[in-house]
């Protein structure tokens, strides 16, 4: 099957805003059984041309009328049942060719509803979500897929097509532990990646963005002496964030680096980060990244590495 995923330029920034990238779309599509996965522009209306098997539109709900409009002319229209909240979808069917059209809003956690439209209630091809980027589907900084298992087992992180947040949220919630996190330099992108999760607010216990040294010993008890010997990028503070912010059946992650583009030293040049994950009654565990690229792809990827280090302390069971 051959798909086109057609999108509106609001409809693209809205899913960017969102933290869903055409990556995990076409995945998530060639997972449900297409073969290829193109994208259109929604203004060109080579989309009305278009002789692709099935199209995925995503856009606002004004442009996702004017569509309706269209199809409804020579298409039949099937309705299928959505929740949270309970409510109406529909598809349009001509022959062999499916369209369905999603809002921005039920882009990642309605997607199985819209899935099954094209596939026809067929099972989903499993989808191997690996850290890194070396499998055949780039998703996002830091995380690529493949629908063949890895030849690495250990980059594999789930075979479900989860997003990362998803399957952090799922299994704090099935080991029945809370979740703290202390950020510098990733400013409460982290905690605001998991908030993303409808649930998040049954794990999620509290956040603190301590981009100061004062902050840090004032808000999470980082010792100031700490600070002075090791400076506030080192696996000796970002251990004591993460000691700082742990409390009974509480797991805590933080985060300490030099995003730039300024700021780096031959010690510690841009790209330099260091990440912990922390429990009481366990050793707290530490590593340290040295990325490249923007201020903005250091930040996306230390987020990234922190859920990794924590789904991989987690699927353990050391916590």
């Amino acid at each position: 099957m051959k798909c086109s995923l057609v999108l509106s330029e609001q409809g693209m920034f809205s899913l960017a805003s969102a933290g869903v990238t055409t990556g995990w779309l076409r995945a998530w599509l060639m997972a449900a059984g297409a073969a290829s996965v193109h994208v259109e522009w929604l203004h060109h209306d080579d989309w009305r041309h278009d002789l692709a098997d099935w199209q995925l539109f995503v856009g606002q709900s004004d442009e996702l009328e004017y569509i309706h409009r269209i199809l409804s002319q020579d298409h039949v229209i099937s309705s299928f049942k959505l929740d949270n909240p309970d409510r109406q979808g529909c598809c349009f069917r001509r022959g062999e060719h499916t369209a369905v059209l999603i809002p921005v809003g039920d882009v990642v956690f309605q997607r199985h509803h819209y899935l099954t439209c094209f596939n026809r209630g067929d099972v989903m091809r499993p989808l191997y979500v690996c850290s890194g980027e070396a499998q055949r589907l780039p998703l996002e900084a830091g995380l690529s897929a493949s629908l063949e298992p890895p030849a690495d087992a250990s980059v594999l992180l789930n075979d479900t097509g989860l997003m990362i947040e998803e399957q952090v949220i799922a299994l704090l919630r099935r080991r029945g532990l809370g979740l703290r996190s202390v950020e510098s330099c990733t400013a409460g992108a982290l905690v605001a990646r998991l908030c993303r999760v409808p649930g998040a607010s049954a794990v999620i216990d509290r956040s603190w963005v301590t981009y100061s040294n004062q902050a840090k010993h004032e808000l999470v008890a980082v010792p100031e002496a700490c600070i002075a010997s090791h400076g506030a990028v080192s696996k000796a503070v970002v251990c004591a964030m993460a000691e700082g912010a742990i409390a009974e059946g509480v797991v805590s992650v933080a985060v300490s680096g030099v995003a730039g583009p300024a700021g780096g030293t031959p010690d510690k040049p841009v790209g330099t980060v260091w990440i912990a994950v922390a429990q009481p009654g366990q050793p707290t565990i530490s590593r340290r990244l040295q990325l490249s690229g923007s201020r903005h792809d250091i930040q996306a990827c230390s987020v990234v590495a922190v859920l990794q280090l924590l789904i991989a302390q987690l699927e353990a069971g050391a916590m």
